[in-house]
């Protein structure tokens, strides 16, 4: 996943601390990650040294919401125009979420197929798939990722950032991964399947709720 660097972590800290002190009625004071000065927007404040806070970039959106949807966030710094920035963060935060969503689905596979419940005719393996768990799994992310947040600013020094967050609703994840299969003529127990693919969407919005938090 991409994770914010060390001036986006920065900014962060600073939000909390402008909005303390907005509320406060306080005169704004330095709090410069040293890196990057942002261009001005008039609805973000200005520390008084100049530098813009950027009180939020997406982070509250990159969240899985269990039992709604997945997410996945991306970061594009330095970029020479606004139109590669948001393409690259774009590319990031599909990548993200497309790499979470093969993993459950590889896991789910590999705990169905161990399940003694499962007929050995209703078995389903990787390696018989057309193209693999990968396949399927970018396949369904392109088709159904929506852009939910995105920040665009630039640097002093001309470089263009941008933060994108996007969904994929678990219901479409599900949907379009049983598609896939159906396209592939699996036999399967699509019951007993979905079950083990909750498991993991389970596991990975509690992994992904501890990784964001650790930023």
């Amino acid at each position: 996943m991409a994770k914010p660097n060390a001036t986006v972590k920065s900014f962060a800290k600073c939000a909390a601390l402008s909005v303390f002190i907005a509320t406060s009625g306080m005169i704004f004071s330095s709090c410069s990650s040293g890196q990057k000065a942002v261009a001005h927007d008039p609805m973000q404040p200005v520390m008084a040294n100049g530098e813009q806070v950027i009180t939020t970039f997406c982070i509250d959106e990159a969240y899985d919401k269990p039992g709604e949807y997945m997410a996945g966030l991306g970061i594009a710094e330095d970029r020479p125009d606004r139109s590669r920035a948001i393409s690259d963060a774009n590319r990031a935060a599909i990548s993200d979420i497309a790499t979470r969503y093969v993993g459950m689905i590889k896991n789910a596979i590999e705990d169905y197929s161990k399940d003694v419940n499962v007929p050995s005719g209703k078995k389903m393996y990787e390696s018989s798939l057309e193209g693999g768990a990968q396949a399927i799994g970018s396949k369904v992310i392109d088709k159904y990722a929506n852009v939910v947040c995105r920040k665009v600013t630039q640097s002093s020094t001309g470089g263009y950032v941008c933060y994108v967050a996007i969904h994929v609703s678990l219901e479409d994840a599900k949907q379009g991964l049983a598609d896939e299969l159906e396209v592939r003529k699996v036999d399967y127990d699509r019951e007993r399947f979905f079950e083990k693919m909750d498991e993991e969407i389970e596991k990975q919005a509690a992994r992904r709720q501890a990784e964001i938090d650790a930023m």
